[in-house]
């Protein structure tokens, strides 16, 4: 056997396209199998019938090319060969003679018509020759399998058909699980308020799909049972009432309308107008300085998702996540949080590391946060700048979460005290200190509810973004004699005041005349003349 077409065409797989006839296939399959598939194997199902073609193609090739020529095999006139070493060329024998050459025994020698109208010989029945040697399949580890095609080619071929699947309207998904619309068994109102109900039973949930599958005695119905979460998932998934906030690959559901508020509304303390994207024109010490402040809205989805598992991370506490009681969702963080391909939320639970007790939290994906930490921070005594240590466990929805080990002490830091008039000033007070901190972003809050109010009051004022760079930068250069305010400082000031975004905050300084770059990130309110 020849090579293989899947051997001549390096890129079939990488750059393979879906076709009506492959997705018509797959439609069929899940019809005669009556059973949901997942992306990965619906791909792999999909790569086999292609190597099925492929293979169907090569043996009509070889029909129409003939024979495979070997100097050691005989051939009588008539007889048509396929000559792998001219490019797979095609010839018919034309005639056969005894071969002349005493020093390599006997032979024949055959006149060969090519396909191209041209005539050349070739020996036939010669025992030693180095053509003999060679073998026209493909080489060792080259051969193409299911399995080996989708280790090396199995992103592309998934992302192609997840594509093409999403623009056709004959199979459904649940999560990266797919099945004929048609097939569905069907869910009623009535399963669907009882659903409700236990949920509302439990404080809105969570239940795993498995469970409320035995609360509504489902599995008595006699009914192919993955079929038959297959369809409780798209009824729940299609009514607006439930949300599914499991981790990947595990469906579990909540009651919408009792999730806490600041998963239906991102908190106040959160809110920003979106993402700035860190600039490309930026020195490397400068992107360095902002990529590692890590800042959700310096970020893009892909930027994200793109994360590799780590086994734990440290991060730094801003002031809008101290008060909101919140996490970031993060390239950093997302090392450790769990993925979703669906889920909007995910509902999650911290270990607190010294004490063991359980702390509830969700993951809000769609505004990259994570809420429900604030009681656990009061408990803590953590402040902005706290450094927190985040690790996996073995079950993706669960995390272990503790401050950075530090003994209680006093120490020198930024404290912002609020006026009775709604003003802020910053003053380097000794404060009780009960973790780890990052010492250009740790600031001491004594007054959290007059902050809060001067939150409120701002938000309906909206004060001109470059009027509080001003203002904060004319408060911290009263810290020292020099009167020049590092960038990580002032983003964590501004941070007290507004959300603010690392690459914001650097347009605002590098555009104006009323900032001036000193040098290793400091900047200094520009003189007038």
């Amino acid at each position: 056997m020849t090579v293989s077409p899947a051997k001549k065409k390096p890129n079939h797989w990488d750059k393979i396209e879906i076709g009506s006839n492959d997705l018509q296939y797959l439609t069929n399959y899940l019809f005669e199998t009556e059973e949901p598939l997942s992306i990965p194997n619906l791909s792999a199902v999909l790569v086999n019938r292609r190597l099925e073609l492929l293979a169907e193609e090569e043996a009509e090739r070889l029909a129409k090319a003939g024979l495979f020529y070997l100097p050691k095999e005989t051939y009588a006139v008539g007889d048509k060969l396929n000559f792998a070493e001219l490019d797979d060329a095609s010839g018919v024998v034309l005639s056969l003679r005894d071969g002349d050459n005493p020093g390599m025994g006997k032979f024949k020698v055959m006149l060969v018509e090519l396909e191209d109208g041209n005539t050349k010989e070739f020996a036939s029945g010669l025992a030693d020759h180095p053509l003999n040697e060679k073998n026209y399949q493909s080489a060792p580890g080259e051969e193409q399998t299911v399995g080996t095609i989708m280790k090396t080619h199995g992103r592309a071929i998934n992302n192609a058909l997840r594509v093409s699947l999403e623009k056709q309207d004959d199979l459904i998904r649940i999560g990266d699980t797919w099945f004929p619309r048609s097939l569905l068994i069907d869910i009623g109102p009535g399963h669907l308020n009882i659903a409700e109900a236990i949920l509302d039973s439990m404080s809105g949930g969570p239940i795993s799909i498995h469970d409320l599958m035995k609360q509504l005695e489902l599995e008595e119905s006699g009914e192919n049972r993955e079929l038959l979460e297959f369809s409780l998932n798209y009824a729940l998934q299609e009514d607006p009432r439930f949300d599914e906030v499991g981790t990947t690959g595990q469906f579990s559901w909540f009651l919408r309308r009792l999730e806490p508020a600041e998963v239906l509304e991102t908190p106040l303390y959160l809110r920003h107008d979106g993402i700035s994207i860190l600039s490309e024109d930026m020195d490397d010490t400068t992107y360095q300085l902002l990529d590692a402040l890590d800042d959700e809205l310096s970020f893009t989805e892909e930027d994200i998702n793109d994360a590799e598992p780590a086994e734990s991370i440290e991060l730094t506490l801003t002031y809008p996540h101290w008060r909101a009681g919140s996490l970031p969702v993060t390239p950093l963080t997302n090392q450790v949080f769990p993925s979703a391909l669906e889920s909007h939320t995910i509902k999650v639970s911290f270990i607190d590391d010294q004490t063991q007790q359980p702390i509830s939290a969700w993951i809000v994906r769609d505004h990259n946060y994570v809420i429900g930490l604030r009681e656990w921070y009061e408990e803590k005594n953590l402040i902005p700048g706290s450094i927190l240590e985040i690790s996996r466990t073995d079950d993706p929805g669960v995390m272990k979460i503790s401050p950075e080990k530090k003994r209680s002490n006093k120490e020198w830091i930024k404290t912002v005290l609020v006026g009775a008039d709604g003003g802020l000033v910053f003053a380097l007070l000794r404060q009780p200190i009960s973790a780890g901190f990052n010492e250009r972003m740790a600031i001491a809050i004594p007054d959290v509810n007059g902050l809060d109010e001067v939150w409120k009051n701002r938000r309906a004022k909206s004060p001109a973004f470059k009027t509080d760079v001003m203002r904060m930068m004319a408060e911290l250069s009263k810290l020292n004699n020099q009167r020049h305010v590092h960038f990580v400082d002032l983003y964590a000031a501004m941070n007290v005041i507004r959300r603010t975004a690392p690459m914001d905050l650097l347009n605002v300084l590098r555009s104006s005349d009323d900032f001036f770059h000193v040098g290793d990130h400091y900047y200094h309110i520009a003189e007038k003349a």
